[in-house]
């Protein structure tokens, strides 16, 4: 294995400015340390994106990524076997997002989490040796993740791009590149091989194809990550001129290593608390509330319009669902759940669920409006808020605004309903396995797992 014990400047090539592919060389080798609740909170995106995992596990696309690369190699969540290291990450990886349940990041648009944790237990599954230096590996592929997602900006996501699946692919293989210990040139390489590989549409959000996205992104991380190991080079800078920034954001070589930051901020990762799309959350929220202020439900004869900041309704173009995953990406669906039965929970994004003629008949009493860009392409999905606003006959009978998205890390979930998240997927798991896993035995498994290594490179 290739030294770990990398220089501050163990990425440098030749002199000049120290750029952003030095920069993120660096993270990679020396990470800033983190503190107790920073790992706690990397603790914490292990146990949400395993416990969507085991949910998802029988969904159609990870059954059937299960069947295809079915073999003799690497082992997954239920006892079986798939191929290789790779063909477990993708499969852990479709079951994953499988539900859309799993975290998110709201500035750099991404499912950082799905794509970070199968591709590191994938590995370490096959060299367990490397499991004490999990948490900081996390951490990296969580900052890299971010600071690209800033590099690129919002308008990546804007022009179509699922960032899950393009970014996913380098922040994992930096992630991996610390596990690995690769030194600064087969660090490059890594980066360069998982470019390679980043691609995935928003027009297949609603599909199982969404799925398949983000397990390729980890098998990708991992795929590169391995390939650069066993020596194969790539670009000594990906994101030079004609490169990663030039073709996926259009953003200038050279303009993005002052005004970046790179760094492991696992605190500013969203968990979500209901199972569809993130932007939905916020309408979700405000329409449970205006629900508190219609004691015999939302009349037929009302309206209900919603205005969203720019950006808002971008992934959001399912308008007639025929499939729950569809439901999952249908604005309407998801605010007529909310208003007619107090809650948004697993059980409504069921195939037979979409169909149901009361929620037909509130989701054609919903629109949906988007604000205009003013100035500059805002960053991330953040800004702004959701206003909801009930009226009937030119009376308003209920008004919210919301501001921050459930979950996130300036609204965060009560710590009862993200237990509920937690026995919701692990009931799912008992149900489709028949292998009965308590949340108290989960937590406990995974965090005498992962707690063991939290503090080892303090």
């Amino acid at each position: 294995m290739r030294s770990v014990a990398l220089t501050l400047f163990g990425c440098f090539f030749g002199e000049g400015e120290v750029d952003f592919i030095q920069r993120l060389c660096d993270h990679i080798a020396m990470p800033r340390p983190l503190n107790a609740a920073e790992r706690d909170a990397a603790v914490t995106a292990f146990e949400d994106t395993l416990a969507v995992t085991y949910a998802g596990w029988a969904e159609p696309s990870a059954a059937a990524a299960r069947r295809v690369f079915a073999g003799t190699g690497a082992q997954l969540f239920d006892g079986s076997r798939v191929q290789g290291a790779e063909y477990a990450a993708l499969a852990h990886g479709i079951a994953g997002h499988a539900l859309d349940f799993d975290d998110v990041h709201l500035t750099s648009v991404t499912h950082p989490s799905v794509v970070l944790v199968p591709a590191l237990m994938a590995l370490v599954e096959s060299r367990p040796a490397l499991a004490t230096r999990m948490i900081d590996a996390y951490a990296i592929g969580l900052g890299t993740n971010i600071a690209l997602g800033q590099a690129l900006g919002f308008g990546h996501y804007d022009r179509g791009w699922h960032a899950t699946s393009t970014i996913g692919p380098l922040a994992g293989a930096a992630a991996l590149a610390h596990l690995l210990g690769l030194d600064a040139s087969a660090a490059r390489s890594a980066l360069a091989l998982a470019a390679a590989q980043a691609g995935g549409f928003q027009r297949n959000f609603g599909s199982q194809a969404k799925h398949v996205q983000a397990g390729q992104a980890a098998a990708a991380a991992l795929r590169a990550s391995l390939l650069a190991e066993a020596g194969v080079g790539g670009s000594p800078d990906i994101f030079g001129p004609r490169g990663f920034f030039d073709l996926y954001g259009r953003t200038a070589p050279g303009t993005v290593s002052d005004r970046i930051d790179i760094t492991p901020d696992t605190l500013s990762v969203s968990r979500k608390l209901f199972p569809c799309c993130y932007l939905t959350h916020r309408m979700i929220a405000a329409a449970l509330e205006a629900r508190s202020a219609l004691p015999d439900g939302l009349p037929t004869d009302a309206r209900v319009a919603i205005q969203v900041p720019y950006g808002g309704m971008r992934a959001l173009h399912v308008t007639d669902p025929q499939t729950g995953a569809q439901g999952k990406f249908c604005a309407a669906y998801c605010v007529a759940a909310a208003l007619e039965q107090g809650r948004v929970g697993l059980s409504d994004f069921e195939d037979a669920a979409v169909h149901r003629p009361a929620l037909r008949r509130i989701m054609a009493q919903v629109e949906t409006a988007e604000d205009p860009l003013v100035g500059e392409m805002p960053v991330g999905i953040a800004h702004g808020s959701v206003r909801l606003r009930i009226t009937r006959a030119g009376r308003t009978l209920a008004e919210v605004k919301v501001h921050h998205y459930p979950g996130a890390p300036d609204a965060p979930a009560a710590p009862e309903a993200y237990a509920a998240k937690i026995a919701d997927c692990l009931a799912i798991w008992r149900r489709v396995t028949g292998q009965s896993l308590t949340p108290e035995a989960f937590r406990s498994q995974l965090r005498s797992h992962i707690g063991a290594s939290a503090g080892a490179e303090n």
